[in-house]
């Protein structure tokens, strides 16, 4: 992830409410962002054929959602990002955010976090219950600490959530023996 638009977008995000210590669930909502953030991987995965998408996790009158960009498509001789800083406008006024998500592409992607990656969700780490997460090339999803500098120790800090390939292919078998159509989500 580009770090300096990364920082950039610190500065709106800190005008932003916030709502509570990540460890107080209720308060944050904790299993309202999960399910939104599995949601989202199920979504923009598939799509991260050749690009990262990204996301930051807000929640609006009672609603949980997600201000989404993707990036550019992701060349082998290149470093791949998207600029975070063009999701910080996309979250309404008044808005609590929460965290972010990120996908990395199958074809170009990492299996692991970026330095980039770390140091963009820890300058945002002051923002009360922000949670960072990503998914892998390979699907899988992982959610990490946000209040560590270094990619050894977010890494010890992750925890696996699933895996949206497997998520995405359950969801298509069930509708092909149920013979109903899958919704195409548009992106921005």
């Amino acid at each position: 992830m580009n770090i300096l638009a990364r920082a950039s977008a610190v500065f709106l995000l800190v005008a932003a409410p916030f709502c509570c210590n990540a460890d107080d669930s209720s308060e944050c909502h904790a299993a309202q962002v999960v399910e939104h953030v599995m949601e989202q991987f199920a979504i923009y995965g598939p799509r991260s054929t050749d690009r990262e998408f990204f996301g930051f996790i807000y929640r609006n009158h009672g609603v949980i959602a997600s201000a989404v960009v993707r990036g550019p498509v992701c060349e082998w001789t290149q470093f791949c990002e998207v600029n975070t800083g063009k999701a910080a406008p996309l979250i309404p006024q008044g808005a609590k955010v929460l965290g972010e998500w990120h996908t990395h592409p199958h074809v170009t992607g990492s299996r692991r976090l970026s330095p980039g990656d770390v140091l963009g969700a820890n300058k945002n780490s002051h923002i009360r219950c922000y949670r960072a997460y990503f998914s892998t090339a390979s699907g899988e999803i992982f959610s990490w600490s946000p209040g560590v500098v270094s990619v050894w120790l977010a890494t010890d800090s992750m925890v696996r959530m699933g895996n949206y390939r497997k998520a995405y292919d359950s969801a298509i078998r069930q509708a092909r023996a149920a013979q109903v159509e899958l919704p195409v989500a548009a992106y921005p």
